[in-house]
Parts: C-alpha cells; structure tokens; sequence
C-alpha cells in the first residue's frame, strides 16, 4: 500500500470512532477531516433543535472524545467545528485551540477556565440559514 492510501484509511478510522463514540449522545458527525492546521469536523446535533442553541455540555463531550482518541501526550490541535440541526439547517459553530488544550495538558488552564474559552467561541447563526 502506498502512503496516501494509509493516510486516508487512518483518517477515516478516525472519523468513525469520533462519530461512534457520539451517536449515542445525539450528535451525529457529518464530517471530521484532519487539515495541515487541525481538524474541521461538522455535525448534526438533537439537542440544539430542541434547544435553539449549541449545547455547552455537548461541545465539551465532542472535545473530550478529540482528546481520548489522541495519546496522554497530545499537545493539541485546532479543532473548527460547524453544527446543524437535524434538518441540516445551519445553527452555528465554535472552535477550540490548540494552545488551549496543551495548556489544559500542562496543568496551565483549568477545566473551567478552558470551558470558559470554548464557550465564549460559539456563534450562534439562530437556524435562520439554510447552508449545508
């Protein structure tokens, strides 16, 4: 096999585990692509229909599952994420970066601290468009 073949295969070994280990919690992933910069990831999401906003809890367990696929020692990388609802309406987006999450590793930033930043990132469109 070549090396793009194995890049691909791993990618998408990635992007099914993050998206086996949210379907149970509503969150159901479109897409997750690994770029030079980070990740991009776009999902539909129960919770934000029924709420009419992006979830805090929700956006924090999609960061939790970016971190437990990684090793102990992952440093981190951007992660850019655009949420829909189950219509495939546009509800917004938020990201997380990467010196946040090797702060968080370091012991520099606490829990709460980083969930204060993520928090503070999400744009809310308020489902008025129709992007997908």
């Amino acid at each position: 096999m070549d090396d793009d073949h194995d890049a691909a295969d791993d990618d998408d070994d990635f992007e099914f585990r993050v998206e086996a280990r949210l379907t149970s919690h509503g969150v159901y992933v479109e897409n997750v692509t690994e770029t030079d910069d980070g990740y991009e990831l776009s999902y539909e999401s129960v919770s934000t229909g029924k709420e009419g906003a992006i979830p805090h809890r929700e956006v924090g367990r999609v960061i939790n599952v970016f971190r437990d696929l990684h090793a102990d020692d992952w440093a981190g990388a951007p992660i850019e994420a655009d949420v829909f609802d189950l219509d495939g309406n546009y509800q917004g987006r938020w990201h997380v970066e990467a010196a946040w999450l090797d702060e968080l590793h370091n012991g520099d930033l606490t829990e709460v601290e980083f969930s204060r930043r993520v928090v503070d990132t999400i744009e809310h469109d308020g489902g008025d468009s129709d992007e997908t």
